[in-house]
């Protein structure tokens, strides 16, 4: 079963009414921390989770967050408690392990393919106007890349229509796709790295 990203009032509620119970609790008014932490994790249950589980083993460092744990229920969560989870190592790498598990769904490799070429337009051309699935099919017949250059036009478009549900992908006005967040096109890797992968897929 594929776990899909949550929608954002069933994001807050996994994010929030667990810490509330736990005494952590967020600003009331100008909320802008549920956002940033949402947006980090891409409203994946398990990312959210895993975020809270973060948050709650370092709120309760006194190195950390200041508070004494037999005094201070309510735990005020702040910005700068925030930034050090987010700026955490072992969990920005499981973001992008989470991520890579993601596009490789399946034995088609379809969506990884997709995000690889989506990253290769990006370092070619910017990743301001979005790309069409004609886009798509142009760098796999450039590369000469089989699983993808099978495909019709309308295949694509499914697929990447499926990665838009992922909240991988997104849709501009005028029906061109970009990567729903500017980290997933950095997570592909740089130019070089990005045209090497996609090279190994070629025949």
């Amino acid at each position: 079963m594929t776990v899909k990203p949550f929608d954002g009032s069933e994001a807050r509620e996994l994010l929030q009414e667990p810490l509330y119970y736990l005494g952590l609790r967020f600003p009331q008014e100008k909320d802008v921390l549920t956002p940033l932490i949402l947006a980090n994790t891409n409203y994946f249950p398990g990312l959210i989770q895993l975020y809270c589980a973060k948050l709650i083993e370092a709120m309760t460092k006194d190195n950390y967050a200041g508070y004494n744990e037999g005094e201070s229920p309510i735990y005020q969560i702040e910005k700068k408690h925030i930034k050090k989870v987010l700026s955490d190592s072992s969990f920005t790498e499981q973001i992008k392990e989470k991520f890579e598990i993601t596009l490789k769904l399946g034995n088609d490799r379809y969506y990884y393919i997709i995000a690889l070429i989506m990253a290769h337009l990006y370092h070619e051309h910017g990743g301001s106007s979005g790309y069409l699935p004609e886009h798509v099919l142009d760098i796999a017949d450039g590369f000469d890349i089989p699983d993808i250059r099978e495909l019709t036009l309308e295949n694509i478009k499914a697929l990447m229509d499926e990665l838009c549900e992922l909240n991988v992908l997104r849709t501009t006005p005028d029906e061109r796709y970009l990567f729903s967040r500017y980290t997933f096109f950095q997570m592909m890797g740089n130019a070089e790295d990005v045209w090497d992968k996609l090279d190994k897929l070629a025949e």
